[in-house]
């Protein structure tokens, strides 16, 4: 599994406080990065969870 995070993020960190090893917000850039390039199966429930809990929707999976 892939996700991306769209453009429209608001980065209001959501992501990086719920699963923090997942996501970390960039400061430089002003997005938040994704730490893994391919989501392993043990961590696939907890970014679908993170797709649920995104304010605007922003995670989203890679086909």
């Amino acid at each position: 599994m892939k996700i991306k995070i769209a453009d429209y993020c608001i980065r209001c960190g959501i992501c990086e406080d719920l699963y923090p090893d997942i996501f970390k917000r960039n400061y430089e850039e002003h997005c938040m990065d994704i730490l893994v390039d391919e989501i392993p199966a043990e961590l696939e429930e907890r970014v679908k969870q993170a797709m649920a809990d995104c304010a605007v929707a922003a995670i989203q999976a890679v086909k």
